[in-house]
């Protein structure tokens, strides 16, 4: 069952006497995410037309119809809630620590919980371990296409899979990463994404963007590009898309044939970190500054991102795109409390939709509905995942 976001007050940091759970749980009305600056180049995030929704899924970003497709069925009813009224609502809990990626399907949230894959129903029904998960290391990052979710192993940097329409209990292994010469494999925050056919991760030990055919016909994976310090990773037709957190940069290369070498594709305001790719446009957030940027994949190399927000007092953690906004985390604001925020595509001018205890971490949506699951990275805590309807306006 579902129970009310203010049901949880104890497990608020800023919790103090007198103080009630209402005023912490308060969902501001309309609130501007200041400071913020806003790109005057809003031509660069056009990204108008078509019906893809991608979510970020800590990797679920695929490009149109790709990993960051979220099904939500083939339609929904209108919200009769305004932005910064909208209820907001604890989904079932116990379905493990450490949550990471995460991705929606048209029936459940599907997340990873650092031992297998939680499938938690959007109807507040019990969540469990989706079948055929557990026992093959730490799942930690997803992502889900043509009916596959795929899902990334911190502990070792193989991708496995398993079908979710038609649903099956029989995992396969997808690719493992060739062991380099010393050390052992370990992707950490490097994201995975899936388009067409194929599957694209990240791995930070070693350093490298990979790929494998989705249907597992290949044991090794095929490295994309090597060095730097990749995290987030997109996909579309023609070419794969990766984050560099420390040289504030986007990077692409082709896809077919594999580019040789890595173009900058943008200079970032920030180190980004995750990345989405939808309707043409390449969206990515950066945790040390807050900022969240974007860039048609059709603009020239030198032209530069639009930027929505740059917010010095702000982590931002993930995104998420549909036809009209992007949504994204805040894991921490300046008063240490957790936000999630919304802008409309090309157009800046942030709020703030909910707020909340901090450590808002991974997002995703669907055609009704926003998801977002709570994670302390330097605690144990039990697995989190909230939801609100999508505002009407």
């Amino acid at each position: 069952m579902y129970s009310k976001f203010a049901l949880p007050c104890a497990l608020i940091a800023l919790a103090t006497a007198g103080t009630g759970c209402n005023l912490i749980f308060g969902i501001e009305p309309g609130t501007e995410a200041a400071p913020s600056s806003a790109s005057t180049t809003a031509s660069t995030a056009s990204g108008g037309g078509g019906s893809t929704t991608a979510t970020s899924g800590s990797g679920g970003h695929g490009g149109e119809g790709g990993a960051g497709s979220a099904g939500g069925g083939p339609s929904c009813a209108p919200s009769s809630c305004t932005a910064g009224q909208c209820p907001v609502t604890q989904m079932a809990a116990g379905f493990g620590m450490n949550p990471k990626g995460m991705v929606v399907t048209e029936d459940a949230v599907l997340m990873a919980n650092g031992e297998a894959i939680a499938t938690i129903p959007k109807d507040g029904g019990t969540a469990r371990t989706l079948p055929g998960t557990l026992g093959f290391g730490d799942a930690s990052w997803v992502t889900y296409s043509g009916g596959q979710l795929s899902w990334l192993n911190w502990s070792n940097g193989d991708v496995l899979g398993i079908s979710i329409d038609p649903p099956s209990t029989s995992p396969i292994q997808i690719a493992e990463v060739p062991p380099p010469e010393e050390g052992s494999v370990n992707p950490a925050y490097g994201r995975i994404a899936s388009f067409g056919d194929s599957v694209y991760w990240v791995t930070q030990v070693p350093q490298a963007v990979w790929r494998a055919k989705a249907d597992g016909s290949q044991r090794l994976a095929e490295q994309v590009a090597s060095g730097g310090n990749p995290i987030g990773i997109a996909v579309d037709a023609t070419h794969v898309y990766w984050s560099d957190i420390l040289a504030r940069q986007i990077l692409r290369t082709t896809t077919d044939p594999l580019g040789t070498t890595a173009e900058v594709f943008a200079e970032t305001n920030g180190g980004p970190t995750e990345i989405v790719l939808a309707n043409g446009v390449v969206y990515w957030v950066t945790e040390d500054n807050g900022a969240v940027q974007s860039k048609a994949t059709d603009a020239s190399l030198d032209a530069p991102p639009f930027t929505y927000t740059v917010d010095d007092q702000a982590v931002s953690k993930s995104l998420a795109v549909d036809d009209e906004f992007v949504y994204w985390t805040v894991y921490t604001n300046s008063e240490g409390q957790g936000e999630v925020r919304r802008a409309r595509i090309g157009m800046g001018n942030p709020i703030t939709l909910a707020t909340g205890q901090p450590y808002f971490f991974e997002i995703a949506v669907d055609c009704g509905s926003i998801y977002w699951n709570v994670n302390n990275l330097e605690g144990d805590e039990e697995a989190m995942v909230l939801t609100m309807p999508k505002p009407s306006n």
